[in-house]
């Protein structure tokens, strides 16, 4: 009897373990595959970029690491907005110093860091460590369902040759796209979202966290969209002024925006959901496709391509928003030790 019993609790064991087994070896060889894509990518061009007389115009990148910066004041405000929201009672600036040190999480692999980060600099007496949790939830899943809904909107209604020439050279990467959008608004809905973090097990113990998510309504959707889509808007001029870093005449600023917007977004929500950290070569192999057709209407530097010249935009993007990261955290770090 006793050993019927054992063998029984025993028997979900194996099961559970082969499950696991088979999700991290689908994960890594999806990685296994993003990897070779980029690299397949990036040697095509090599010989060009390696051409490229450096030309960078410093006052103009520098312009771009600003601007960069203050694209996620916005996002910052609504993570703020959603812990009041939940009950808590965070500070401002120290709000402020955790949300833009959570960035340098993305580069380490496990997109959790990014939350541990964020908690962790915001945890104390006042705050809850769960509603911390899905409130960074929250605010990085309704960036996400925005950015993927502002870039499909953006490229239907002004770039429809982007569209066309991503569903006949990328067709899995446009199916994707779709899927992502559909995915992510679902996901942000007040109720969905409520359920997911249950799920997960965010609350599941606790009345008193399931209390506080029922506040979550139509009010903070609407306030999210809103403030994500300025967020996105600012980073579409932060692409602008790299354009014109790289000595690059980018044409009519309000005429071309839509797609400096799109590209951003749609790039950054692609990166995101590959598997590695920072979506490193994801995001820059997307940034480069939806600007390729844009570099053919211009009069690029003498020796560089428009194949090449979007993957040296999407490498100075890259680095711009490393070096900003890294150099906001170094000042907003000792500064909130300090108070």
């Amino acid at each position: 009897m006793t050993d019927n019993m054992t063998a029984q609790a025993d028997t979900p064991e194996p099961k559970a373990s082969w499950k696991k087994q088979l999700l991290v070896w689908g994960k890594l060889l999806i990685f296994i595959l993003v990897i070779v894509w980029v690299v397949h990518e990036i040697w095509k061009t090599s010989g060009e970029i390696a051409a490229y007389k450096w030309s960078l115009h410093w006052g103009w990148i520098l312009l771009s690491c600003g601007i960069y910066f203050t694209a996620y004041l916005p996002a910052w405000i609504y993570w703020h907005l959603c812990m009041k929201t939940l009950g808590q009672k965070p500070h401002w600036f120290r709000s402020l110093r955790a949300y833009y040190i959570g960035h340098l999480g993305k580069y380490v692999p496990g997109k959790a860091v990014v939350v541990t980060l964020r908690t962790g600099l915001m945890h104390s007496e006042k705050t809850k460590i769960s509603i911390l949790v899905a409130a960074v939830f929250l605010e990085t899943l309704t960036m996400m369902a925005v950015g993927v809904m502002v870039s499909c909107l953006l490229l239907t209604m002004f770039f429809h040759e982007v569209l066309v020439s991503l569903f006949h050279q990328q067709p899995i990467l446009a199916l994707a796209a779709a899927v992502m959008l559909i995915g992510f608004i679902l996901t942000v809905i007040p109720h969905n979202f409520k359920r997911i973090l249950l799920i997960l097990g965010v609350g599941k113990k606790s009345p008193e966290v399931r209390e506080k998510l029922n506040r979550l309504g139509t009010k903070t959707l609407v306030t999210g969209w809103f403030l994500m889509a300025v967020t996105w808007l600012i980073l579409g001029v932060s692409l602008w002024t790299t354009i014109k870093g790289l000595g690059i005449d980018p044409g009519p600023f309000f005429g071309q925006l839509p797609r400096f917007i799109a590209a951003m977004s749609l790039s950054t929500v692609g990166g995101f959901l590959s598997l590695i950290p920072g979506g490193f070569g994801v995001r820059e192999l997307i940034l480069a496709g939806v600007m390729g057709n844009y570099f053919h209407t211009l009069t690029l530097p003498q020796g560089l391509t428009p194949e090449a010249a979007g993957l040296v935009l999407a490498g100075i993007t890259r680095l711009i928003s490393i070096f900003t990261e890294l150099a906001v955290s170094t000042v907003l770090y000792p500064l909130g030790k300090w108070k």
